[in-house]
């Protein structure tokens, strides 16, 4: 919701979408609650999209446990979760830096320009080569 609120994104907004349609999502690949502890920190949302080819679909860390390392140590599991996967991509709100940074330290790189939604908002994709030897290693 802070984000619906930020960008005013009345065209994309996972907020504005139907309990149907977020059921129906959820039938398509895996969702899982992140926990920090005993605490619920967030969840994530990923699927295959073809042979080797997974989306992360939606991650969503808590505020107040943002800035914990938390989002990329879930990356770091899904990779190992899912050792078919030699690609993984996502889309991210652009004017969101923090997220960028991670994604880009993460190793995803951005394709394409970015998709303009409105005067506040840009939709920008990443896709990452996963590196199976760097995975081996963890």
């Amino acid at each position: 919701m802070p984000l619906y609120e930020k960008y005013e994104d009345h065209e994309t907004s996972p907020v504005l979408q139907s309990f149907e349609r977020f059921t129906e999502r959820l039938q398509t690949g895996d969702f899982f609650k992140i926990y920090e502890g005993d605490s619920l920190a967030g969840s994530v949302h990923v699927y295959r999209k073809s042979s080797g080819f997974m989306r992360l679909h939606m991650i969503n860390i808590l505020d107040e446990f943002q800035g914990k390392g938390i989002a990329q140590k879930v990356m770091s599991r899904l990779e190992i979760m899912y050792p078919e996967a030699n690609s993984w991509e996502l889309d991210t709100i652009l004017q969101e830096e923090k997220n960028c940074y991670i994604y880009e330290k993460m190793g995803y790189v951005q394709m394409n320009d970015p998709k303009k939604i409105n005067n506040k908002m840009s939709i920008v994709h990443y896709i990452k080569k996963t590196n199976l030897n760097q995975l081996k290693a963890l």
